[in-house]
């Protein structure tokens, strides 16, 4: 690894955060509606404090199965069946989340009769992308592109409708899930199954260190969280300190071929959050 490489891959993180955050910053009214008209985005347990590490431990358990369920494809060789539940998933929320983002831009500048209609062609557009990387051709700079702008979206959508409690705990339960997975759990064996195939839809090149969907997911919904929460400094602060441990782990990621890419940025970050929500 040389500087050069450790600062361009630094560099496509902070892009994504920021483009969050500009997410987060839009949005903003839109979601502090939709938490209260219809509640919380996710929380069947609850939100005290209990109930927050119950909703984290569900959505950890989904992960584990539907990672389960993508390592039984792959080993039955169903490339096609792999490649649709990657799809369905990453559409899904595109199409929603890119719905609530371009919405909020379209009606500023745009007459009424036009505003529904260029919203789905947005939306759809990003979905064509997705399905395009995924079952036609897959075009690296296309590819980090378009899970870049889910990444963020997705990021940003838990950290402003999740309960704070459970926003928190979420990025603790995930780093210690990142670290069996990694190293005894099932996503090892993914990795190993076929690189071509099980990365696509699933990871984005930053530099010349590959980070998953789900890093970037909680590098971008810790700072969008304090930016919803507190402020904009704050917010910065928390995006350094989560890209001081991003630096620290892709130094570490040179010594070995696999590492978590959540633990040391998910402590840094969650730790100022708590200290400042809380103390």
């Amino acid at each position: 690894m040389t500087l050069p490489n450790l600062v361009e891959s630094i560099i496509i993180v902070i892009v994504i955060q920021l483009a969050a955050l500009g997410i987060t910053s839009q949005n903003l009214q839109q979601y502090k509606t939709i938490v209260a008209t219809s509640g919380y985005s996710y929380a069947p347990a609850g939100t005290s404090a209990a109930g927050s590490a119950a909703n984290a431990g569900i959505l950890v358990a989904v992960v584990f199965v539907s990672t389960l369920v993508l390592v039984w494809l792959m080993s039955r060789r169903m490339v096609l069946s792999f490649k649709v539940l990657i799809f369905a998933s990453l559409s899904l929320s595109a199409f929603l989340l890119t719905m609530v983002t371009t919405e909020d831009v379209i009606w500023r500048y745009v007459p009424d009769a036009l505003q529904l209609p260029l919203d789905l062609v947005a939306s759809l557009a990003v979905v064509a992308l997705i399905g395009y990387t995924i079952f036609v051709k897959s075009r690296p700079w296309l590819s980090d592109a378009i899970l870049a702008l889910v990444g963020a979206e997705v990021g940003s959508f838990f950290a402003s409708t999740l309960p704070p409690e459970t926003a928190l705990i979420l990025p603790v339960a995930f780093s210690a899930y990142d670290v069996y997975a990694v190293f005894k759990g099932p996503l090892k064996q993914l990795v190993g199954m076929g690189k071509g195939i099980v990365l696509a839809g699933m990871s984005i090149r930053a530099g010349e260190f590959t980070l998953g969907l789900g890093d970037i997911v909680f590098y971008t919904m810790l700072p969008s969280l304090a930016l919803f929460q507190l402020s904009l400094p704050i917010s910065l602060a928390t995006m350094a300190l989560i890209d001081a441990g991003v630096v620290a782990t892709l130094v570490l990621l040179t010594r070995k071929r696999l590492l978590p890419g959540l633990p040391i940025p998910m402590i840094l970050g969650v730790a100022l959050l708590a200290l400042l929500l809380y103390y």
